[in-house]
């Protein structure tokens, strides 16, 4: 297993921050960056539509080539801006850049929006982050965290892997419990109340099975 050059994505980062560039890193499962992250696979970070070309140029300027994103001809529904590039250098330092949070319909895979109070919530309550003396990143409140993270298992991973366990369960206590239900009920509607249940009680195995055929809508 080929690992991306941790020094190479530490610097980036470092330059991210310096730059005051207006990001968030959307997750970082089992602290994968700056250390852990496999070649080919991509960081998945939310820059805002109108800062755009700000942020394209910053790449370009650190030697990051525009490449065609696997997913461009994909259908993106609601307003979803259309994902159509990704960013890569020589260190293999891979940047996906979203414009919102964004999950697959169970329908036909089509790429549809989170409510516009989440997309909100993420610009207006990010965090600033120090994993350690030299890594830092700005990332998501951790209530908007926890919305994500189960709204990406149940509607792009369709699993509880289990490095998104453990983080789940690490934000489970850290979280304002009311403001996650108000979000989580956005999303997954009468479902809610079931499945933080069944987050608190760490069974995750049946969440999806009981949320398909979940029937009281």
């Amino acid at each position: 297993m080929s690992l991306v050059d941790e020094e190479g994505i530490i610097n980036i980062f470092k330059l991210l921050n310096k730059n005051k560039l207006n990001y968030i890193l959307i997750r970082n499962i089992n602290q994968e960056l700056p250390h852990k992250l496999e070649v080919g696979k991509d960081i998945d970070i939310l820059i805002n539509k109108n800062e755009e070309k700000k942020f394209i140029s910053f790449l370009k300027e650190n030697s990051y080539k525009q490449l065609i994103h696997p997913f461009r001809y994909d259908t993106f529904l609601y307003g979803v801006n259309r994902l159509e590039f990704r960013y890569k250098n020589n260190k293999d330092i891979l940047f996906d850049p979203n414009f919102q949070i964004i999950v697959r319909s169970f329908e036909a895979g089509q790429w549809i929006p989170l409510d516009q109070i989440i997309q909100k919530s993420a610009w207006e309550n990010k965090r600033f982050h120090q994993q350690d003396s030299n890594f830092g990143y700005w990332t998501l409140s951790y209530d908007d965290e926890f919305v994500c993270l189960v709204a990406r298992c149940v509607f792009d991973k369709k699993e509880f892997q289990d490095g998104y366990k453990k983080r789940i369960d690490e934000l489970y206590s850290m979280i304002n419990k009311e403001d996650v239900l108000e979000k989580l009920n956005l999303i997954f509607f009468k479902f809610t109340p079931y499945i933080m249940e069944l987050i608190k009680e760490k069974n995750y195995d049946n969440i999806i099975k009981n949320y398909l055929q979940f029937k009281e809508y």
